[in-house]
């Protein structure tokens, strides 16, 4: 099996690496990453696109083709509601209907999890894919903190693959 790649954000510089040695994972629903879906996409190997359904951007928004690091739009979004820097639900609808690309849960707030609302953030996780026509099975912990309740919870709505610390931060290559 091939070692996973984490990326967050996208920039060029990227492409130049052998990203088709590695199982690729994008975080957080950045726009960064549908203004780059037409090389990501005929990169031969399997990509995941974790989605918190929470920091979705509306149908009207108007969309930042600025790059930015992922921080920093969960700093504009946390601050004042900015969604400019995220993906919208077609966009992600789009990349799920191309081959060897999934989309795979990444909680509903992008929060750290911790007793009760993990169970509330879940739910409403759930709710917005099966609103949106999708049915992830893939789940990546938001700042890859795995916990074991966590998993057990889950697993009992049909996640069965499960991503954190396990990856390699593309930064790191």
């Amino acid at each position: 099996m091939k070692p996973v790649l984490m990326i967050h954000e996208v920039s060029d510089w990227m492409f130049t690496l052998p990203l088709h040695d590695y199982i690729l994972t994008f975080d957080d629903g950045l726009y960064t990453q549908y203004l780059h879906f037409d090389k990501i996409k005929n990169i031969d190997t399997d990509k995941i696109f974790f989605i918190s359904t929470g920091i979705v951007a509306l149908p009207e928004t108007k969309q930042s083709d600025v790059f930015i690091h992922c921080h920093e739009a969960h700093d504009k979004l946390f601050e004042s509601g900015d969604l400019s820097h995220y993906m919208n639900w077609s966009q992600i609808q789009d990349i799920g209907n191309q081959p060897k690309c999934e989309i795979g849960a990444h909680s509903h707030m992008h929060i750290r999890h911790t007793g009760f609302n993990t169970v509330e953030d879940t739910k409403l996780m759930m709710k917005c894919f099966k609103d949106n026509n999708i049915k992830p099975t893939s789940f990546c912990y938001p700042y890859n903190d795995e916990n074991p309740i966590y998993k057990s919870l889950l697993k009992q709505y049909g996640f069965n693959k499960f991503y954190g610390t396990d990856r390699i931060d593309i930064y790191d290559l």
